[in-house]
């Protein structure tokens, strides 16, 4: 999708993301996580569009992760939906995903299903910019750096050390490169 808060955001997969600025990155820790939030800095009270998908792992402690509900709210869903609009991946995805019109700003959720038989939840939204205020949240300007990192409990260090060819050990200035896994 295009970056910039015209073109479209997306979170698809195990959710990678990619902001009104066109970074991409990928959702590292599970829990609810605030996507959109406009205007940006409000509370959940006070926002005309705010949409919240909750990620969990399927699977073990480390597995992947995906988002498995979502909510639409804010005045300008109340305007379309009374209490907005509610996604899980529990509900029959039978119907061919639409876009909606929120206020100026279109979104769609799409349910997919991994090899595995997980399921989950897409979703994509285009014409933030429309909005005229600052967009927060994960997809909009709010930093993201945290929620990237991967917990201590799923990070593994190797470390790897140049080994002379000479025969001799190696010594504490030996070249030593440091990998994390997730």
């Amino acid at each position: 999708m295009a970056g910039g808060a015209a073109g479209g955001v997306a979170a698809t997969g195990d959710p990678h993301l990619q902001n009104v600025h066109g970074e991409r990155f990928d959702l590292m820790k599970p829990g609810k996580h605030v996507l959109i939030n406009i205007p940006r800095g409000v509370s959940a009270d006070d926002a005309l569009l705010r949409v919240q998908a909750d990620a969990r792992r399927s699977g073990g402690s480390c597995s992947d992760m995906y988002f498995k509900e979502l909510n639409i709210t804010g005045s300008w869903a109340e305007a379309k939906q009374v209490g907005g609009y509610h996604y899980s991946v529990r509900q029959n995805a039978v119907t061919i995903p639409q876009w909606v019109v929120v206020g100026p700003v279109e979104l769609k959720v799409v349910h997919g299903r991994t090899e595995s038989g997980n399921w989950y939840l897409n979703v994509h939204v285009k014409h933030l910019g429309r909005s005229g205020f600052p967009v927060g949240g994960l997809l909009g300007e709010d930093d993201h750096k945290e929620v990237m990192t991967p917990p201590a409990s799923c990070t593994k260090r190797t470390s790897l050390l140049k080994v002379v060819t000479s025969g001799q050990a190696p010594s504490s200035e030996s070249p030593l490169a440091i990998a994390t896994f997730a």
